[in-house]
């Protein structure tokens, strides 16, 4: 339970008690805006955390329970933790586009005679380890960059006519974007120089 439920819950005890009793007196109770008030219990507003002590000892509840509700403020929704997870991911898959050049070089290899579809040798290629490249393989995959056939043949599918490390990444952050955006997060736009 959040503050804003208690107090939600306050103000229908009161109003039970008394029809009449309106959220202008429960505002001026508690010595805030009735606007202010009518936002935080349509949940259109925040409770400001600095209020909490105050609204709490009016409200005739210990300096622990408020301690408690000051707490719970600054523990994310489940909503709220589930998108910043999904932030958090979102922004490592950019990252790793931008800091690790081993994604670029699998796709530029993959456009050149002798080009193997095996992880060692990709490895050796590229001066990375396996596991580097099996993990920008993966994510390669998972922003249908490139095509893995069921003959283990790799293609790559960025669909540039002229293959440039900077083409390259502006279409791999756009994929990561439109990922993102199937995950209903924002990602602010990145510049690459390159």
């Amino acid at each position: 339970m959040r503050f804003r439920d208690r107090l939600e819950e306050e103000f229908a005890a009161r109003r039970a008690k008394n029809a009449r009793y309106s959220l202008r007196a429960f505002a001026s109770f508690l010595g805030t805006d009735h606007s202010t008030l009518s936002q935080i219990i349509r949940s259109s507003r925040r409770v400001p955390i600095g209020q909490i002590r105050e609204w709490a000892r009016k409200l005739g509840l210990s300096r622990e329970e408020a301690a408690v509700y000051i707490a719970a403020e600054h523990v994310p929704s489940v909503e709220d933790a589930a998108r910043e997870a999904q932030l958090r991911h979102w922004t490592a898959e950019a990252m790793a586009i931008v800091t690790e050049p081993v994604h670029w070089e699998i796709i530029r290899l993959s456009r050149t005679e002798g080009f193997r579809a095996d992880s060692r040798w990709l490895a050796k290629q590229t001066g990375t380890s396996v596991d580097a490249v099996n993990m920008a393989f993966t994510r390669l995959l998972r922003l249908k960059l490139i095509e893995a056939s069921a003959s283990g043949a790799w293609s790559e599918k960025t669909g540039l006519e002229k293959l440039t490390e900077a083409g390259f990444r502006k279409l791999a952050l756009a994929r990561v974007r439109e990922k993102a955006a199937e995950s209903n997060v924002q990602l602010r736009s990145t510049k690459t120089n390159s």
